[in-house]
């Protein structure tokens, strides 16, 4: 122990990142601040710093540093995750003495780490939609009955799915040797709202002659192009969040965040992003397809040769459950 101890002080000195610091380098700057900080016992504005270094300028020392960083805040599950993410960087440098290091301070972690194992119910997890976050991050369906590493500290863990009643719990954990496991009970339905009171009906009246203006005809092929600028429009939006969804993805795969043995907190945070940014492409694709075929729809009826005054509304609404569109015409 003492002698781990000496070596990760060892790499938090000058020869902690695998280059020699450079004032041409944002990143060596920003890691001796963080160096600087944790004499000071400064701990989380430290933590922080080796945090921005590694992002900008990824090395098996800053991990080194971070790891030792988060382990003297009492952040054991933290540290721990970085301990195993700088013994894989390490390897691949060439680094054996950095990856003997690290692998040491992450066995004699992996004891005292703190745990939370989540069940969820089979017909819970079956339900359509089913979502769980903790600390509105999204867990993968694979964390569920596994004991997950966490910090010491209140987590929030949010059960939700499509025509259910979200549930919400906290679990506080100590900061080491917590051993708690969460059962999620089975989401209550959702009571649909009100029917609104229909409004009366009222009397018939005689048709009215078409004025000079604008036919109906022509009001609907100008809904039809307005569709069809908004199918343009979701169809990029869905190329571009598409687009973002694989390079955080890309991302979270390289530079040692995620492996077969899980994801350190950075990888967990890019997984997570780019889940969002592809539910958020799915849902822009589905409303330009629904856009696109409402507006031929339009612009084939206002090919009629009708003579009678009207209008038509269209409603739309885009959901993650499903996209729904009506068209609402009075003559």
């Amino acid at each position: 122990m003492i002698w781990a101890a000496a070596t990760m002080l060892s790499f938090a000195g000058s020869t902690a990142r695998a280059d020699p610091p450079s004032s041409a380098n944002p990143a060596d700057e920003t890691f001796l601040a963080g160096k600087e900080l944790l004499k000071d016992k400064r701990y989380a504005e430290a933590c922080a710093k080796f945090q921005e270094s590694q992002i900008a300028d990824p090395a098996s020392g800053t991990l080194l540093a971070l790891a030792y960083c988060q382990e003297l805040s009492g952040l054991l599950a933290s540290s721990w995750a970085s301990y195993m993410a700088a013994a894989n960087l390490a390897q691949r440098e060439g680094h054996p003495e950095r990856q003997a290091a690290a692998n040491e301070r992450a066995e004699a972690l992996a004891g005292r780490v703190s745990k939370l194992t989540v069940i969820a119910p089979a017909e819970l997890a079956a339900l359509p939609g089913f979502r769980l976050t903790m600390n509105g991050v999204e867990l993968e369906r694979a964390s569920l009955g596994v004991a997950v590493p966490l910090d010491g500290g209140s987590h929030v863990l949010i059960a939700s799915a499509p025509g259910r009643v979200a549930w919400t719990s906290t679990v506080s954990l100590l900061p080491e040797h917590d051993q708690k496991t969460l059962l999620l009970p089975n989401l209550d339905l959702a009571q649909p709202p009100p029917a609104a009171a229909l409004p009366p009906t009222p009397s018939p009246k005689s048709p009215q002659p078409v004025p000079s203006g604008t036919s109906p005809d022509v009001k609907l092929q100008r809904v039809s192009l307005a569709l069809a600028a908004g199918s343009v429009v979701a169809i990029g939006l869905g190329t571009a969040f598409g687009l973002s969804a694989k390079s955080k993805n890309d991302a979270s795969n390289s530079d040692g965040h995620c492996d077969p043995r899980g994801c350190d907190a950075r990888g967990f945070q890019l997984r997570n992003d780019s889940l969002t940014a592809a539910r958020v492409s799915t849902w822009s694709f589905v409303a330009g397809g629904a856009l696109a075929a409402a507006s031929v729809s339009l612009y084939l009826g206002s090919t009629r040769n009708q003579r009678v005054a009207g209008s038509a509304q269209l409603q739309a609404s885009v959901s993650p459950a499903e996209t729904r569109l009506s068209l609402t015409e009075s003559f």
